[in-house]
């Protein structure tokens, strides 16, 4: 019987999708400088503002996100680290994810006059 391996990259693009489906997400902070420069380019990659290390049987996720203001910064991030976690597990079947939110921004919200 074979055995299947899930890439790093697979789990960044599920934990990419889940994260930007959470309300209060504005979308992922690009954390490597050439992200940063195609995100300001208007281009990006979906895995930009996320970290992903996989040891054995466990998977280590940081998130950078950007998160809408007027919203319980810790609500949102409890809502992605569940989200994350969740959809990792059901696609993946790894046991043992440990998924870490980090606040890089938060965009002020826009009055209607």
């Amino acid at each position: 019987m074979g055995k299947i391996i899930v890439s790093q990259n697979a789990i960044s693009k599920i934990a990419a999708i889940a994260t930007e489906k959470c309300y209060g997400v504005v979308g992922l902070y690009p954390i490597k400088l050439g992200d940063r420069f195609l995100y300001f380019f208007g281009k990006s990659t979906p895995t930009r503002g996320i970290e992903t290390r996989i040891d054995n049987s466990k998977v280590k996720i940081n998130l950078y996100v950007i998160i809408q203001g007027g919203i319980k910064v810790s609500e949102v991030a409890q809502t992605i680290i569940e989200q994350v976690t969740y959809e990792i597990k059901k696609f993946t079947h790894i046991k043992d994810v440990d998924v870490n939110v980090i606040v890089k921004g938060v965009k002020r919200e826009e009055y209607a006059e």
